[in-house]
Order: C-alpha cells, then sequence, then structure tokens
C-alpha cells in the first residue's frame, strides 16, 4: 500500500506546486499577410466537431463561427482556452491575391505556415483540435 501512495502522494505535491506544465492550449495567434489594403474573407471559430474518416479525411461540423472581412496585413489572438480547438479559414473576397502568407501559433508553437496564390474556391484552411487527430483533407459543413 504504501508503495502506491508514495508516487501518488509526489504527483498531487508537483502538480499542487507548479512543477507539471498543463499542455493544454490557451491562445492562437493567426496572421495573414498580402498585398497591404487587399481585402480577405476570413472565417474562424472555437466551437465545431471534427472527425477523422476511414478514408483520411477530416470533417468539420461548424456549430458557430465569425465571417469577416479583414485588411491585410492581419493579426489577431483568439482565446481557446475553454475549447481547446481553432479553426480558420482565409478565402478570396472579390478578386485574386497572388501572394499571401498565413500562419498560425497555438501559444508559441508554429502550427501552420501556407504561401501561395489565394484563388476562388482554393481557400488557406488550419484546424487545431487538442489531443485528436486532424489530417490536411479537410470538409468543412457550416
Amino acid at each position: 500500500m504504501r508503495v502506491v501512495l508514495a508516487p501518488l502522494a509526489a504527483l498531487l505535491i508537483a502538480s499542487g506546486c507548479g512543477l507539471i506544465d498543463d499542455p493544454s492550449p490557451n491562445r492562437a495567434r493567426l496572421t495573414i499577410d498580402g498585398a497591404a489594403g487587399k481585402t480577405v474573407r476570413l472565417i474562424v471559430s472555437t466551437s465545431f466537431v471534427g472527425t477523422v474518416n476511414e478514408s483520411g479525411q477530416t470533417r468539420l461540423v461548424i456549430i458557430k463561427s465569425d465571417t469577416v472581412q479583414v485588411t491585410l496585413p492581419y493579426t489577431k489572438d483568439y482565446n481557446i482556452e475553454d475549447q481547446q480547438r481553432f479553426f480558420a479559414e482565409t478565402a478570396r473576397s472579390a478578386e485574386d491575391v497572388s501572394a499571401l502568407h498565413m500562419q498560425v501559433f497555438v501559444d508559441s508553437r508554429k502550427q501552420f505556415d501556407e504561401t501561395g496564390a489565394l484563388l476562388s474556391g482554393s481557400p488557406f484552411r488550419f484546424v487545431y483540435m487538442f489531443n485528436q487527430l486532424v489530417t490536411q483533407d479537410i470538409t468543412v459543413v457550416i
């Protein structure tokens, strides 16, 4: 009995003193760079359900999202502490953007870094779900 209690007591003491880091994320920082003054459509959500099917496709059902027109360059921090998930989609607004650079950092870790032309029907998409598998092949249902 003492053999089991000693490690358990040490774990409780360490977690109470802050010696064990909590790996769950607190924030996501989204940066979108491109031709200054151009606008893009941005969809952001922390309220969605996602699964990966047997063919390796991530399917998201968006429950609640914000859709806005943003002017480049754009940077914003989002609180994801409660939901521990983050979705961002940058799409063409009125005209093509020949060179776009989108990055997403979860806490301080770079999770997404994509550069290229933003054309009609080819949005940049990022999905993060803490401790859940996500693939690059993403289908979104809004």
